[in-house]
């Protein structure tokens, strides 16, 4: 539905307590439902509309019998003026997009029915003329409970047809006065009767709309807060990266886009350097907020958007770096871990006496990208020779490190610590 972010539940309850007495919604409800029915309205013209002018041109077998002295005249209303005209509104109501202008071309077509009505009594002297002027009545029901304008415009078309009515009778000189009495007395009651029944149903109609959208916030309400459950259910609540279950989530979506006869996929294996004595020195809470001031290094020090970090349990956190060469990697690897030690976090249980990590870097090779799994194991096992080299470095994981646990240094690979 369209424009339902900009209403509330608290917009509908006011909607449900207002008491107007044209039916119309406060403001922006009132906005949004003049933009749900106008297809519609659009629609149901349309439709009705041929049946309307075939029913009003009946009227000319009533004509020629009731006001024969006029009958020519009513050929030329029915024909040149009033057909022409609802045609016309017709297919305005369908290319407008002014509400109020939209209310106004409906209103007209009834208006116009009955004015023709009016101007054929008025010109007649038949004796018969005075049975002709109930043709008003006639119209102005059919117009009100079949065209169906919004209550508003019904009471104007209603007041409007009264007045005119009232006028014609009053001036005509064939009409007796009990008659004339009778006929206005009928006018009245139909008035009331179809003012009625226009209420009712556009209060039915205003009714369901305002159910159906507060059924539909209540399901967009539902969609967001199972988005927020989903996206919850993805992201570590202690550091805010993604959780285990988010990096084997967002880790099938960058092997897939990674896919290509030149992809690459670079893995850093992340852990926080003699964690548990920190945690024996200072206690959990200082743990926790040391691996929260960890994960921002880290957040700080990869791609937004781009590239994927996660914690992998406990200390270890784990990176993705999408269409990432192996150069590109150990600098990427070699940020983090100059950005933690930046945060020069006091560690008296550490050799450097602050907070470090050490980095395992491995690369999925084009072949490898739809199975990170074996990169991430080499990338464990390059993180493990960074450990057994001294701590606070990088090492970079050579093909079938993730067996053999060498040392990178062993096979000529640079430290980059």
């Amino acid at each position: 539905m369209a424009h339902e972010t900009a209403i509330t539940e608290q917009d509908i309850a006011r909607a449900r307590q207002a008491r107007r007495w044209d039916l119309t919604f406060p403001e922006p409800i009132e906005a949004l439902f003049e933009h749900e029915i106008e297809s519609r309205r659009a629609r149901i013209m349309r439709k009705v509309m041929p049946r309307t002018i075939v029913i009003y041109n009946l009227f000319l077998v009533g004509d020629y019998f009731l006001v024969p002295d006029v009958f020519g005249l009513a050929v030329i209303v029915h024909l040149t003026i009033v057909t022409p005209w609802m045609i016309a509104a017709t297919v305005l109501i369908g290319r407008t997009e002014v509400a109020a202008l939209r209310h106004y071309l409906v209103a007209s077509i009834p208006i116009s029915m009955v004015a023709g009505i009016i101007v054929v009594f008025s010109a007649s002297r038949a004796p018969y003329a005075e049975h002709y002027q109930y043709f008003v009545i006639m119209a102005l029901i059919y117009a009100n409970a079949t065209l169906r304008p919004s209550f508003r415009h019904v009471v104007l078309c209603s007041t409007l047809a009264l007045a005119a009515h009232t006028v014609a009778l009053a001036l005509h000189p064939g009409i007796d006065p009990i008659i004339a009495i009778a006929a206005a007395s009928c006018l009245v009651v139909a008035t009331y009767v179809s003012l009625l029944n226009n209420a009712s149903i556009e209060r039915d109609l205003r009714r369901i709309f305002l159910l159906r959208l507060s059924e539909s916030l209540a399901a967009s309400d539902l969609q967001r807060a199972a988005a927020d459950l989903h996206r919850m259910s993805l992201v570590d609540p202690l550091t805010g990266l993604a959780n285990r279950r988010g990096i084997d989530a967002r880790a099938e979506g960058i092997a897939a886009a990674a896919a290509g006869p030149k992809a690459s996929v670079a893995v850093l294996m992340i852990d926080v350097d003699r964690f548990k004595p920190f945690n024996d020195c200072y206690g959990h809470p200082a743990g926790d907020q040391c691996l929260v001031e960890v994960a921002r290094g880290i957040r700080g020090s990869v791609r937004d958007g781009v590239d994927l970090a996660g914690r992998y349990g406990g200390e270890e956190f784990l990176v993705l770096l999408p269409g990432t060469e192996p150069e590109e990697a150990l600098r990427a690897a070699e940020r983090i871990r100059a950005s933690v030690e930046s945060l020069a976090l006091p560690h008296a249980a550490s050799e450097a006496g602050i907070v470090t990590v050490s980095i395992g870097v491995a690369i999925a090779e084009p072949a490898q990208v739809d199975g990170l799994n074996r990169t991430i194991a080499d990338a464990d096992a390059a993180l493990y020779v960074a450990k057994q080299a001294g701590r606070n470095r990088v090492r970079a994981a050579l093909p079938g490190l993730h067996t053999r646990r060498q040392p990178a240094a062993a096979k000529g690979v640079p430290d980059a610590a």
